[in-house]
């Protein structure tokens, strides 16, 4: 039977969830404590890839795009954007990590997430100049 990638994974995440310590039960108490802190964890990784990604578009939209293809080059990296958003998405799936408690939660993360991942392409093709 072949290795699949997911089942290490999830053995790893796993792993490091195990507790050892004796005082399990004041630890479980410091986690509620936590939960708490931690209540805007998704709007905060949202607004933070939403910043960050406005800031690349910038870098990358002012100057004129140098190549001759506008829209077939822009649309090469949105599409080259979607799939690495599609395969992050589907190994946050796999390894029990996208779930989120309302709808708008899960649209607000995967918007900027998506817009996120367009603009670092944007960056590595135009800016890089590998291509």
């Amino acid at each position: 039977m072949p290795f699949n990638i997911f089942d290490g994974l999830d053995a790893l995440v796993d792993l490091l969830t195990l507790d050892f310590s004796k005082n399990s039960s004041s630890k479980s108490a410091d986690t509620k404590k936590s939960s708490k802190k931690s209540k805007y964890t998704t709007e905060l990784w949202s607004g933070s890839f939403l910043a960050i990604a406005s800031i690349l578009y910038f870098i990358v939209f002012k100057d004129p795009l140098p190549e001759e293809n506008h829209l077939q080059t822009v649309l090469i990296c949105i599409l080259i954007g979607f799939l690495i958003s599609f395969v992050l998405f589907f190994s946050l799936y796999q390894l029990g990590l996208f779930y989120f408690k309302s709808l708008f939660k899960l649209l607000l993360f995967s918007f900027s997430s998506v817009l996120f991942i367009i603009s670092v392409v944007f960056i590595v093709y135009f800016k890089s100049e590998i291509f």
